[in-house]
């Protein structure tokens, strides 16, 4: 088995330097932006009232679960002005109240990422690429490879009576522009409960996480897991699905209790009812994590964890 002092290696974070650096790549693209994404421009020939918008860190970065493999960050621009909605959970009476109080935009999400990609130009030069999912900035001396990801606003409509009286769960939306696939996912809410939870276990969850993403790339290094099979954003919402109490005491004690859970959880067939952290969607489904892929993952880690001197 792992002796804890290793563990406590595997678990601890990048080093300061490291994050400072992910920290300057952030603030770079958001003072890029806002120099030279032309924002009166845009609400003057599309005719919008305002055009709010936002730059934050998504993925394993902006959760303080990232390990040094992981040399690059996504960061997102949102758009708040301009949004999509779900409002299948509301009453026919509720939609018709949004569909009075909202109009639809011309502002399409292409003009969006059109017009954050030649921002960034202008900022970054040629080391920024039109990508079908992100644009992407590459790294050098003073900052890290950065995925930025244009998107609108998504609201998971609740309730909605009128503008001041109105509950929807956030997230955000994009279109791949290759394949025109759209992508939704809930990186505020997916922050906000791993932040909890994290809490609630004493800071326990978020280095339980870490040491899974360092096992894993032991695992990949050695050819004994694929390396595109166990995406971190999953591990980390697999996790999520472990009790509280799995995180109670020691690391080693942790591994245990998580991996018995895991086990459990792949014997019963319970964990096909796993969900992602942000609780909006199940984590294995046909567009998120494959099942088989999964208990391949849980079975080496084990392994790997309990074979070691």
């Amino acid at each position: 088995m792992i002796s804890e002092p290793q563990l406590e290696i595997l678990a601890r974070p990048p080093s300061p330097t490291e994050m400072q650096k992910i920290k300057h790549t952030k603030d770079m693209v958001y003072q890029v932006l806002k120099r030279y994404l032309p924002t009166s421009q845009i609400k003057q020939n599309f005719g919008l009232s305002g055009f709010n918008y936002e730059v934050y860190l998504q993925g394993s970065y902006a959760n303080s679960t990232n390990i040094s493999f992981e040399s690059d960050i996504d960061i997102v621009v949102q758009l708040n002005t301009v949004f999509w909605s779900d409002k299948s959970q509301i009453s026919e009476i509720q939609q018709l109240l949004h569909k009075i109080s909202y109009s639809s935009s011309k502002y399409r999400f292409r003009n969006f990422k059109d017009q954050v990609f030649e921002a960034l130009k202008l900022g970054f030069g040629n080391d920024v690429v039109y990508s079908d999912k992100c644009l992407i900035i590459k790294e050098n001396t003073n900052r890290i490879k950065a995925d930025v990801v244009p998107s609108f606003q998504y609201r998971v409509y609740k309730r909605f009576i009128s503008h001041s009286d109105q509950s929807f769960i956030e997230g955000m939306k994009f279109i791949d522009t290759t394949n025109l696939t759209e992508i939704v996912n809930f990186p505020k809410k997916h922050l906000e409960n791993c932040e909890f939870k994290n809490v609630i276990t004493d800071g326990n969850f978020k280095s339980i996480v870490r040491i899974y993403k360092n096992i894993k790339q032991k695992l990949i290094e050695s050819g004994q897991l694929p390396g595109n099979s166990s995406p971190s954003f999953y591990i980390e919402n697999l996790l999520y699905n472990c009790t509280d109490q799995c995180f109670n005491g020691n690391y080693s004690l942790s591994m245990l209790k998580t991996l018995q859970f895991l086990f459990d959880a792949l014997k019963s067939g319970r964990i096909a009812g796993f969900i992602c952290a942000h609780e909006q969607e199940s984590l294995f489904s046909d567009k998120n994590w494959d099942l088989i892929d999964a208990q391949n993952f849980i079975t080496s880690v084990g392994g790997y964890f309990l074979k070691q001197n």
